[in-house]
């Protein structure tokens, strides 16, 4: 899957723009996409994509993520979690599903686990 486009096909509800910084916390139930730089905590109920130019120091817990730009912290995905060629992961990932496309660099332990329940995944804050 070596060159894939970051194609998502539902809406995304939040984007943090390429320039933009942000520190805080973000929890919402819809889908983030972030190009710019933002630490603090994520929790969403749906996808989170970092693009490629995109840079995280946190934790990210959410339904699906997508990486193609850097994340330092753990990742947290109830579904699935896939690694563009261009991700840069520092930190572990839990997740139901692992995709890692050539050229990642993911330095961190990673724990598949199918019989994650979304009842006890989005009650458990990070």
């Amino acid at each position: 899957m070596s060159g894939s486009n970051e194609v998502t096909y539902e809406p995304i509800d939040t984007i943090i723009g390429e320039k933009a910084k942000f520190n805080g916390d973000f929890i919402l139930e819809g889908s983030l996409r972030i190009d710019g730089t933002f630490s603090g905590k994520i929790m969403s109920h749906g996808k989170v994509i970092v693009g490629k130019t995109g840079h995280v120091q946190t934790n990210i817990q959410a339904k699906s993520v997508i990486v193609a730009g850097i994340v330092d912290g753990n990742i947290y995905a109830l579904e699935n979690v896939h690694l563009l060629e261009s991700a840069k992961v520092h930190g572990d990932i839990i997740s139901a599903n692992l995709s890692i496309e050539e050229g990642v660099i993911f330095e961190g332990r990673a724990k598949i686990n199918k019989l994650l329940k979304s009842e006890d995944f989005f009650s458990t804050v990070i």
